[in-house]
């Protein structure tokens, strides 16, 4: 038998079948040395309908069928694309099609299709759509509206962990921003660069506080000392070559003078950026969770576990919790009002409960967020005086007259409620730092 059947297609790539038997052969090719005879000839593809077509071969015959699949009108499938909200640009694997949500693409080939939907002010979204023969299929996306809230998560942005600590932004409205988990990211609203131990010399990949210094250089604080980024290269300080006893960094503060002090699980340090003071508060071995500097010689100490101090001088007094009544002895953070006042936040701890308070010279005046295991992790206090409490119950923020407004995942679009820090920019949007959801961008309206 010296018969063949060559078969081409438009499109090719058909899987070619002869009797119903896979011949294992693509679109075009031969089918050689067979014998005279009827042949039923089908062509398969995935998400086509079949072609079938029966043909006569005679004795030593060279057939040669040339089939336009794409003149068949039923092999055409349609898609019907709609968003909520509707009226989404489609884009059509990167070509624009000048289409609007809710519409109807139709006469389309079979295969898979790249869709994006584009909306403004909500986040471009993107699909894998099939299209069948003879066969309208239909998808409907939700598009996340991002006019009030933006999140940064590994799942929808270059960022490179969803467990976040810290953020600080520096004098070109970088920001820098802390992980548990890896090292810091460095993001100026294009991309996300990241610095861990693997690629930098940065101490740690667990970050405790992050801090810009007048020379706009970025101060980390972790559990293997500090590393200072100059944009350029670093420089690290640990117990083998400063006066760091414990070198697990919880806070870092620069005074007018350009001293950095800093908290540890120990004691209080001042670096002048030579020399380096060693201060060991009365109850020593204690945390110093934050540092608030009120004048140049004159410190806002907050302890885990004994409370306010302040630290005038060089000498430390204790501001005590039985005798003022604030909310539990271990302090997270400490900031300052337009009006002078001192806030505080706390942790709850064996006698007390998570909360905010703030000393106006002579008293406290306590808050009382959510319940009293809520995490008052961070306080950030704008130059509208607006109050930006970081909790584990959502985000909270108090306006100049105190009226309070809590943000959760069950009343806005925060990506998660265990918040750890804020900070505002230039154009007034404020950035959080969640463990578990990312990153996320609030834009407060008008």
């Amino acid at each position: 038998a010296q018969g063949f059947i060559h078969v081409n297609s438009t499109p090719d790539g058909f899987t070619i079948f002869q009797n119903d038997k896979n011949t294992g052969r693509l679109t075009p090719d031969s089918i050689s040395y067979i014998e005279a005879g009827f042949y039923e000839i089908a062509l398969k593809k995935k998400y086509f309908k079949d072609t079938v077509l029966t043909v006569t071969l005679n004795e030593n015959e060279k057939l040669f069928l040339d089939i336009d699949i794409s003149a068949d009108p039923s092999m055409y499938g349609n898609l019907s694309l709609q968003t909520v909200p509707a009226g989404a640009n489609i884009i059509l694997n990167d070509s624009s099609l000048n289409k609007v949500t809710p519409s109807t693409l139709q006469n389309l080939l079979p295969g898979e299709y790249q869709i994006k939907f584009s909306l403004f002010n909500h986040r471009e979204t993107e699909i894998e759509a099939i299209v069948q023969s003879s066969q309208t299929n239909s998808y409907t996306e939700l598009l996340r509206d991002t006019s009030e809230w933006i999140d940064y998560q590994v799942f929808n942005s270059g960022i490179q962990s969803n467990s976040l600590t810290a953020i600080a932004l520096d004098n070109n409205s970088t920001k820098w921003i802390g992980t548990l988990d890896r090292g810091l990211i460095r993001f100026d609203e294009l991309s996300f660069q990241n610095f861990t131990t693997l690629n930098s010399p940065i101490p740690g990949n667990k970050i405790n506080c992050i801090s810009i210094d007048n020379q706009n250089r970025v101060w980390v604080g972790t559990d293997f000392g500090i590393g200072v980024y100059n944009g350029i290269s670093w420089t690290i300080y640990n117990s083998d070559n400063s006066g760091l006893i414990s070198e697990t960094i919880k806070t870092m503060k620069f005074d007018s003078g350009g001293n950095c002090w800093i908290g540890t699980t120990a004691n209080l340090v001042k670096f002048d950026g030579i020399n380096w003071t060693v201060y060991n508060e009365p109850s020593s071995g204690d945390w110093i969770n934050d540092i608030y500097i009120e004048a140049l010689n004159n410190n806002w100490i907050g302890t885990k576990s004994n409370g306010i101090f302040i630290f005038e001088n060089e000498i430390f007094t204790p501001v005590l919790q039985p005798a003022h009544n604030y909310p539990s002895k271990t302090i997270s953070s400490i900031a300052s009002d337009g009006l002078n006042n001192i806030w505080f936040c706390f942790l709850p701890d064996t006698a007390g409960r998570g909360g905010a308070s703030y000393w106006n010279g002579s008293s406290f005046t306590n808050f009382l967020f959510g319940t009293p295991q809520n995490n008052i992790n961070h306080i950030f206090i704008d130059g509208s005086d607006n109050k930006w409490f970081a909790t584990s119950e959502g985000f909270l923020v108090l306006d100049p007259q105190n009226s309070s407004m809590l943000f959760n995942t069950f009343n806005s679009l925060i990506s998660a409620d265990n918040i750890g820090a804020s900070a505002r920019d230039e154009n007034g949007n404020v950035w959080i730092t969640t463990t578990g959801g990312g990153l996320n961008k609030y834009k407060p309206q008008p």
